[in-house]
């Protein structure tokens, strides 16, 4: 299966410019704007192959040699066991399926979400706004990823249910966490995890530099630098971002987004931000990644959570902290998506 590297990109980009994707042949109804949507890799479906399953290894195990610390992971507690989705992984297959859960990751949005599914999810091939659109194995219905529901198919409509998930760098990860597993290189894919594919993508955050962004956006806003993440949180019609950079040192912000209530924590020296719908008055009595680790208290109960929202004590999933309806994700697609995106301040 063939992969478009970047310049590939570019070129296939330049020559689809005036062919916009509509219904198609199996008279799919779209609820998106298709003149933005656009074929993002070659041979359709599963032209970036998903992983299902795939090998892990402990932190200090094999076939881990393309995972530097400073790398971007997706870390998540499982139910069972903290798991690690490195970014260097992600970027070539965009979408792993394990038991009862999927990891999605956009590399060209830096969107990355962790869902329930009772089934599997694969690459569509196609993009919107530049952020990929997954179809469903059991229905075939399409998912741009961060619409959070899906625009076309049996499931039209149909919403993602969103797991917590905790991005930070490979290095405060195995830190926190340090019985973690990680996917590892063993995915019987020929690939090269530790090169990035897409050049200087991610690292461009100008209209200046090349290959900016390969593919037409809906709305475009330059109140923040294109590629700054930010987190959003998104509840119905409202959506509301905060860039993290603009946070280096540990906090929690209360956020009113619609009529619900979130917690975001954030630090952005550590490239850590998630977000809690709660409206418990919970606070940072410990962030010390290398020691103590991360740990948030309600002071009412005494009761204590780690970052991915698991409770310390006794631990029951009616008393984890309920991941807010977000991602982080670069500036340039949140506001591509939902151009009436508030900047959070304060």
């Amino acid at each position: 299966m063939r992969i478009l590297t970047p310049l590939a990109l570019v070129v296939f980009f330049i020559g689809c410019q005036e062919s916009d994707v509509g219904v198609d042949d199996s008279g799919l109804t779209w609820t998106i704007d298709t003149q933005f949507m656009r074929q993002g890799c070659y041979d359709g479906r599963d032209c970036i192959p998903s992983l299902e399953n795939p090998n892990r290894s402990s932190a200090d195990g094999s076939n881990l040699g393309y995972l530097d610390d400073d790398d971007l992971v997706v870390g998540i507690w499982n139910g069972s066991e903290h798991v690690a989705y490195p970014h260097a992984i992600l970027d070539w297959h965009e979408i792993i399926n394990e038991s009862g859960y999927s990891i999605s990751y956009c590399p060209l949005t830096g969107s990355a979400i962790h869902l329930s599914t009772s089934g599997e999810y694969g690459v569509s091939g196609l993009l919107f706004n530049s952020n990929l659109i997954m179809y469903d194995r059991e229905t075939e219905s399409y998912w741009p990823q961060m619409l959070l529901r899906s625009a076309a198919g049996d499931r039209s409509g149909g919403e993602l249910h969103l797991k917590n998930l905790v991005e930070t760098s490979w290095g405060n990860w195995k830190a926190l966490f340090p019985e973690t597993k990680v996917v590892n290189s063993e995915t019987n894919y020929s690939r090269n995890y530790s090169r990035y594919p897409y050049g200087n993508y991610r690292t461009c955050n100008s209209l200046s530099c090349g290959d900016f962004i390969y593919f037409p956006l809906a709305h475009e806003d330059n109140r923040l630098p294109a590629k700054n993440r930010v987190l959003t949180i998104i509840n119905g019609d409202v959506v509301k971002a905060l860039d993290i950079d603009a946070y280096p040192d540990p906090q929690i912000i209360t956020v009113d987004v619609g009529d619900s209530q979130y917690k975001a924590v954030v630090s952005g020296r550590d490239n850590i931000a998630v977000a809690f719908e709660t409206t418990r008055a919970i606070s940072i009595s410990s962030w010390d990644i290398s020691g103590a680790g991360i740990v948030l208290t309600q002071a009412d109960t005494g009761k204590e959570w780690d970052i991915t929202g698991q409770l310390l004590s006794n631990p029951t999933p009616a008393e984890r902290l309920v991941a807010g309806n977000g991602y982080i994700a670069y500036w340039f697609s949140v506001a591509a998506f939902y151009p009436d995106v508030e900047i959070i301040t304060g």
